[in-house]
């Protein structure tokens, strides 16, 4: 019942917002309607945010503010129509009805495709899962309320061998800041947390991965409408599938990353101004400029934008005046957004907004908005003072406009070829050193992975055609966005190297811009025929068509990671509670056990520490658990490990290549084992540690390989990890690694552990086709992470078919 009281009062309270801006001359029809959907929508989400900031978020107080908006808004329409305001359905449509046909058809491929194939991400070490795991707490507590009730308890009888926070889920005290030592924060803003928890309430885990497939696919309605005012019917089709269908929409609209609504904020935003721009009405422009702040509110680097505003008013205070105070409106209540969620992330996020500055971004984004409210009073005082001086700058553009043009293309041409060809070389390679470093120098050629470059070298005529031209100057604000954003996101993508994550920044709005950039530079072009020019156009999208249909293939129809949930509620299932500690060093899952599933969960610092105040904690009648993958047997005479249980978490995922496109799925399992650990008398004995693994089913990762039908891991053309993982547990001891499989003579292996850094054995060549035994020594009493690994250089066609281990003493 509470799906149905929930969408009855969506739908009329989208109704009201409907009759509200009927008389809207700027709005057409269609754009009315997806207006109505999406306000209700947007203020749903201030609604939430405010009930979540004082712990008072609750799915029937939601509720009731869409009966309460459609109530107000009923009685508001009601007062207007006796006073004899007309409700005039607006006559005009501005697309044609096949248009509408082929709108609706799409969007609903399009939520198909974002809604049925999710990535159902609950990692509690990365951003997409961290934000799953915010919107189920707010649902839960009522606000984001991290406690961590246990700290002085475990704190004194652990001490540093445990870690009492999480990934992104840190105590202020540790920064100096006066708080409950139970008390933790979150790194991140909570718009987008508080739409997931709407979802969970609603549909429960499942809800949350299709939250962003609603604001994708309105993304798209918009897109496509604000693109048709540029480029007409036919073009704006090929815009809009290009968009839907590149790999990186696909990958983030699937998953819970905030860039999707922040994507959607910002194609709003473009979309209005088209609508209102010739009208000039101030407050309008206001009022957008609040649309388009709430992207402050989900994310920090929405700040960036004022800079990108003060530029497009600064366009318009020198070639068409008469603009300019609408865009001044438009930046100050942007601005006045942002003060807003400085404030808000100041009294709600302080944590996070410690860690920004002493970071450096924080200061970045601070002093770019500074620069560009000083720019903004600097426009207005050359508009108020210096008119003289600004029509001799009008006219010396206008006599020299020639050169400009030469000049400001020139460079762009430059800076591109720098981008591709120069800065790639500045940085040189080096495996397992560089990797992190990697993408920034080769930001351009890794973005043409998700944008043709036969597309994209047509930007430029875009340039010409906004700078220079002056055509479609309303749509001068999605020009200055895209433009700002794209360089600012190439020059320094600010993200991990591996992908399809290190695509999030492009996805916010540099990939769109680039997309439809490039069909308006295309459509630039001075070619009399028509029939010529739709030849190329038709040319050149339909090849964009085949490859980004071409990079999407291995994600198209496929969810992602679609195990997961169904390992977590089951080991959830089996899994006390009272009275109950459970322990271990995998961070991807401590989090989302706490916070979602009500796990007493702590991550371990040092293992032989913990072990060894273990019995401390039993002491005082308590229940603990470890969730670890390996064995224990021997590790501590007086303690005993009774495997209960598994935790089991299984699906597919791209390779997390840095140096190349994904070109495959691995299975990206996590296969972890839960023991009971209790004190006893009698000393415990050794047992027989062995193992015998399928190695795409037991939790081993490949940057290089392929995973076939039956497990077995296949190198292919590329040079580099064939195998490595399982981060295995394992005590003192001597043990023998066998790997089984084919052409292993052309393969290198090893054993490390501490994510590589400290190596059990020696590099060793392969010195027979389908066996490579590794003999190392464990001396500590016990070691985490472990890892087996493979190397091989390209084409070498290796295989590991199985991986055999043992303790021989």
């Amino acid at each position: 019942m509470i799906i149905f009281f929930f969408f009855l009062g969506w739908i009329l309270s989208s109704l009201i917002t409907y009759f509200l801006f009927l008389n809207v001359k700027e709005l057409k029809r269609i754009g009315v309607l997806l207006f109505s959907i999406s306000i209700p929508l947007l203020l749903l989400g201030i609604f939430a945010l405010s009930l979540s900031s004082f712990q008072a978020y609750s799915i029937s107080k939601i509720i009731s503010f869409l009966y309460a908006y459609t109530f107000f808004g009923s009685l508001f329409i009601l007062k207007n129509f006796k006073k004899g305001t007309d409700l005039k359905f607006p006559k005009k449509l501005e697309i044609s009805k096949a248009e509408i046909l082929f709108l609706f058809l799409f969007s609903c491929l399009t939520f198909y495709l974002y809604a049925e194939f999710p990535t159902k991400y609950l990692d509690g070490g990365r951003d997409q899962g961290l934000y799953a795991i915010f919107g189920v707490t707010i649902s839960k507590t009522g606000g984001l309320n991290l406690e961590v009730p246990d700290t002085g308890l475990i704190r004194n009888i652990f001490g540093d061998s445990i870690r009492l926070d999480y990934p992104s889920i840190s105590s202020p005290i540790e920064e100096g800041f006066s708080e409950p030592e139970t008390f933790r924060a979150a790194d991140f803003f909570h718009l987008f947390p508080v739409y997931l928890a709407i979802a969970y309430d609603l549909f429960g885990i499942e809800g949350i991965f299709r939250v962003n497939a609603l604001f994708g696919t309105l993304s798209l309605c918009f897109f496509y409408l604000l693109s048709r005012r540029i480029l007409g019917t036919w073009s704006s089709v090929f815009v809009v599938i290009l968009y839907v269908f590149n790999s990186s929409q696909l990958w983030n609209v699937r998953a819970t990353f905030s860039e999707t609504l922040a994507q959607f904020l910002i194609i709003l935003t473009g979309y209005l101004i088209q609508c209102f721009f010739r009208s000039q009405d101030r407050v309008s422009m206001f009022l957008i400029g609040i649309v388009l702040g709430l992207a402050s509110f989900a994310r920090v680097d929405s700040y960036i934008l004022v800079i990108a505003l003060a530029s497009y008013s600064g366009f318009f205070l020198i070639y068409s005046e008469k603009y300019f105070v609408s865009s001044i409106y438009l930046f100050l209540s942007f601005f006045m957004m942002c003060i807003l969620s400085a404030g808000y992330g100041l009294l709600y996020s302080k944590l996070y907004m410690f860690h920004l500055w002493k970071a450096g971004p924080l200061k970045l984004v601070g002093g770019l908005g500074l620069l560009s409210l000083l720019l903004i009073v600097f426009e207005i005082f050359l508009w108020q003072r210096c008119g003289s001086f600004l029509e001799k700058l009008k006219e010396t553009f206008a006599k020299n406009k020639r050169f400009f043009r030469f000049s400001i293309l020139a460079f762009i041409i430059a800076l591109g070829l720098f981008a591709y060809f120069i800065r790639p070389l500045l940085t040189v390679y080096i495996p397992g050193v560089t990797k992190t470093k990697f993408i920034k120098p080769n930001s351009l050629p890794i973005f043409l992975w998700y944008v043709p470059v036969w597309l994209f070298i047509f930007l430029i005529f875009t340039f010409d055609r906004f700078l220079f031209r002056k055509k479609d100057i309303s749509s001068a604000f999605i020009f200055f966005i895209g433009i700002f954003l794209l360089i600012a996101y190439l020059a320094n993508p600010s993200i991990n190297p591996d992908h399809f994550w290190a695509s999030r920044r492009w996805m916010l709005f540099s990939i769109p811009f680039a997309i439809l950039g490039s069909m308006i530079g295309i459509r630039s072009i001075q070619i009399r025929s028509r029939i010529w020019k739709l030849a190329f156009l038709i040319l050149l999208g339909g090849s964009a068509f085949v490859y980004t249909i071409w990079r999407s293939k291995i994600i198209l129809f496929q969810p992602m990671l679609q195990g997961y949930v169904e390992g977590y509620e089951s080991f959830a299932k089996i899994s006390p509670n009272e009275n109950s500690f459970y322990f271990t060093t995998k961070r991807a899952i401590s989090s989302p056990l706490r916070y979602i599933y009500g796990k007493n969960v702590f991550l371990i610092n040092d293992s032989e520490g913990f072990l060894n105040k273990v019995p401390k904690l039993l002491e005082l009648g308590k229940n603990v658990y470890i969730i670890q993958n390996g064995g224990f047997s021997g590790v501590k005479k007086n303690l005993k490990f009774t495997h209960i249980s598994d935790l089991d978490l299984r699906g597919n995922f791209p390779i997390e290549s840095v140096h190349r496109y994904p070109e495959f799925l691995y299975h990206k399992n996590l296969n972890l084992q839960f023991y009971r650990i209790e004190e006893t008398k009698l000393p415990v004995l050794p047992e027989k540690i062995q193992f015998d693994w399928n190695p795409a089913q037991a939790g081993f990762l490949s940057n290089v390989g392929k995973i076939e039908e039956d497990g077995t891991i296949s190198a292919t053309r590329h040079q580099g990890s064939l195998v490595y993982g399982p981060y295995l547990t394992l005590p003192k001891g001597k043990y023998r690694i066998e790997f089984v499989g084919e052409n292993l003579q052309k393969a290198d292996f090893d054993v490390s552990y501490d994510k590589g850094s400290v190596s059990l054995s020696k590099l060793e060549k392969g010195d027979s086709e389908n066996s490579k035994i590794v003999s190392f020594e464990i001396k500590n009493s016990i070691i985490n992470d472990l890892e087996f690994r493979v190397f091989v250089e390209g084409k070498s066609g290796v295989k590991i078919k199985r991986i055999k281990l043992d303790r021989i003493l």
